[in-house]
């Protein structure tokens, strides 16, 4: 008897031992919801997602080939190339006779399951759907995915904070809305420390930061209000002296309309500034740069409506967005003032920013995962209340209002003494933090790159600017308690520690936000036609009789495989070196 060619034993889960688990419940290889061929493309795609070799063991290809043979026929010769290509010394000619010679050795008894068993030892894993026997069994056996409660504050930052920030976030009535108080208050001090800097990666760096608190409504975000009043008292100071000013120049003005005819000498008085530390969010562009023109750069937009930005956003959006991009790292904001016809720069704008919205409303200011915006705020997410709160348990106390701005008459003492530093007061990092900073960030950033969140690195990157803003500010506060000011301060490890921890939990709430963003609609080719398939799938170097094969394979018949190898060869697409022999420029050398 003429002994067949090619003998194999058909693996199957009989041929595994049988532990008592196995025998509860035996998990499929393949998602018994999809048809062979949808579960062997999805395979590839994995297969070529991650470079895996599967046929690094000549039996494992050889079965493999087999499998592919017995399910798909001569059409599966081109699942055997995309997973035979990933072992070395793979050879486009010897994957192909290796095919021809699996599809002629009839009744080898090899199934598909065999490829993926070896995907499975491999590493792949397959998500099995099972098959329910009824709806009340379903029920009965549904299991509840607990939600992932995102981190608040570490109890002992509270401890370490400066003690203004302390004092701040003392009347809080829980764990989140100390948080909240406590980002809120540092925000809003960030807008109003003047002639504070620092050395970012050799670039001068404000205390500047960005604030976004996302909660359903009636949850709790709107307490950050309070942190308003602890700057309200700098605002109204600055508006005592607009209004005083524009009287003063009211009179002057008067003076020199009477008297200008008579005096060609005299010289027409200049309008004062209008000046303010919050700028409204419903401005135009034009108005806001006009603001911030007048008030050297620097502003505090606080907003318990992000979509009030939103909105504004939408209707300026390529003038206003930019800038207020661009002011995060103090870049120049140019626009035009049409009343002077003037082109007025701002160059080194400083803008705070503090908003609260729902998840709608982050959605409407940054509408998808590019938006360079999304990457300059620091995010807190809240979650909806779920309880009554007692709101009279602290009534024979001072009122908050009344509290907040106590610690807003403390702060502006602070404000007064930070003015007189006319040359500058530059704030840095020990060069041991500096060692630490750099460990820190760059681990979550290999961190990162390893698990491939591409969209989020920009949002790490401008985290770490944002923790040396924070070192800043705490220091500083620091420094004004102590009465220590000096022309350079450095930061107190336990400062740089606070910041640092803040920073691992602004990170998950922010990769949290980010979800609401939808991804980038990719914008697919149309679907190859078979000229460009055929095109394609030519090796870099092929014969008369390959082109022919791969023709074969997608059905193309030999005449019109001759017209487009022509075709191609015209072009410069193929180059022929000699008769029957071609090479492919298409293909790179590897």
């Amino acid at each position: 008897m003429k002994k067949k060619e090619f003998e194999v034993e058909e693996w199957t889960p009989d041929n595994e031992e049988k532990t008592e688990s196995s025998k509860k419940e035996i998990i499929p290889l393949y998602p018994i919801s999809k048809t062979n061929k949808e579960a062997v493309e999805e395979l590839l795609q994995w297969v070529e997602a991650t470079g895996t070799d599967l046929t690094c063991c000549y039996d494992d290809w050889l079965k493999i080939g087999f499998a592919l043979a017995n399910e798909f026929g001569e059409s599966g010769v081109s699942y055997f190339h995309r997973i035979s290509k990933f072992y070395p010394k793979y050879t486009h000619e010897e994957c192909e006779k290796k095919y021809q010679q699996c599809t002629k050795a009839k009744g080898s008894g090899v199934k598909i399951a065999t490829l993926f068993h070896y995907a499975k030892q491999a590493g792949y894993v397959v998500e099995p759907k099972r098959i329910q026997v009824s709806n009340i069994e379903q029920n009965s056996k549904k299991i509840e995915i607990p939600r992932k409660e995102l981190p608040e504050f570490s109890d002992i930052i509270f401890e370490e904070l400066p003690n203004f920030f302390k004092e701040a976030t003392e009347r809080a009535n829980n764990q989140r809305e100390r948080d909240i108080l406590l980002l809120g208050t540092i925000t809003v001090l960030s807008a109003c420390l003047p002639n504070v800097f620092g050395l970012y990666d050799n670039l001068t760096v404000y205390p500047n930061l960005y604030l976004f608190i996302t909660a359903p409504p009636s949850s709790g975000k709107g307490r950050v209000n309070l942190c308003k009043r602890i700057v309200y008292a700098i605002h109204k100071q600055k508006r005592e002296e607009t209004s005083n000013g524009k009287m003063q120049y009211e009179v002057e003005l008067a003076e020199y309309q009477s008297k200008k005819s008579k005096d060609k000498s005299l010289t027409k008085p200049i309008k004062p500034r209008e000046q303010m530390l919050f700028i409204p969010a419903n401005s135009s562009a034009t108005g806001t740069f006009e603001l911030l023109d007048q008030n050297d750069g620097s502003g505090l937009i606080f907003e318990t409506e992000g979509d009030t930005l939103a909105q504004t956003f939408k209707t300026e959006y390529g003038n206003y967005s930019d800038g207020f991009r661009n002011a995060f790292h103090h870049e120049a904001i140019s626009y035009y003032r049409r009343t002077d016809s003037e082109l007025v720069e701002i160059p080194q704008p400083k803008i705070s920013t503090v908003l609260t919205g729902t998840p709608d409303q982050v959605l409407s200011l940054m509408p998808d995962s590019q938006n360079g915006l999304f990457s300059r705020f620091m995010f807190y997410k809240m979650e909806r209340q779920k309880k009554w709160r007692d709101v009279f348990a602290n009534a024979g106390r001072i009122g908050l209002d009344a509290y907040y701005d106590q610690l807003g008459a403390i702060f502006t003492n602070y404000y007064q003494k930070l003015v007189t530093y006319h040359n500058g007061i530059q704030f840095r990092l020990s060069p041991e933090q500096g060692r630490q900073f750099h460990t820190f960030f760059s681990t979550q950033y290999d961190k990162f790159v390893f698990l491939k969140k591409e969209d989020l690195e920009a949002s790490l990157l401008r985290l770490g600017v944002i923790c040396f803003r924070l070192t800043m500010i705490f220091s500083i506060i620091r420094a004004l308690e102590n009465d220590s000011l000096q022309p350079i301060i450095e930061c107190e490890q336990r400062d740089f520690e606070i910041a640092l921890s803040m920073i691992k939990t602004l990170l998950e709430h922010t990769e949290e936000v980010f979800l609401y963003l939808p991804k980038p609609k990719l914008i697919l080719p149309k679907s190859k036609n078979k000229k460009e398939l055929f095109l394609d799938t030519l090796p870099r170097e092929f014969t008369t009789k390959e082109y022919k094969i791969i023709g074969k394979n997608y059905e193309i018949v030999e005449p019109t495989s001759e017209r487009w190898i022509k075709d191609f060869v015209k072009k410069g697409w193929v180059h022929r070196k000699s008769r029957g022999n071609y090479i492919n420029n298409f293909k790179i050398v590897k």
